[in-house]
């Protein structure tokens, strides 16, 4: 599996509510084992503009493997899919969240959007 459970990449996505497509990172949430059974990844949009509503999960340096260089970022629980590994943009500024923020950002994300 070239990316992991927490890898922070960057990916094409349409947005809402237009459809536009633009380059955003983005988490991987989902296991190995997804991976290897169907060739994709399920990951959550993050971006830097503060929303602070119910599906917002803030993510801070601490919880990042590198400081990152955006002064703020937010996981937009509402906001996940699955992608392929040809969906992901290479480049150089990949990062990685803690295992047990992913965690958290798993529950979070259950919580908020799925109850």
């Amino acid at each position: 599996m070239p990316y992991d459970r927490g890898d922070i990449i960057e990916v094409n996505l349409a947005m809402p509510p237009d459809g536009k497509v633009l380059n955003h990172p983005a988490v991987i949430i989902s296991n190995n084992e997804v991976y290897d059974d169907d060739d994709c990844y399920i990951i959550i949009m993050l971006t830097s503009q503060e929303y602070e509503d119910k599906y917002t999960y803030r993510i801070s340096d601490e919880m990042l493997l590198q400081k990152s260089n955006m002064p703020y970022i937010e996981a937009r629980c509402h906001l996940l899919t699955y992608i392929l590994k040809s969906h992901i943009v290479a480049n150089k500024n990949r990062n990685k969240l803690k295992r047990h923020f992913v965690d958290a950002l798993v529950e979070h994300m259950v919580n908020s959007v799925l109850y």
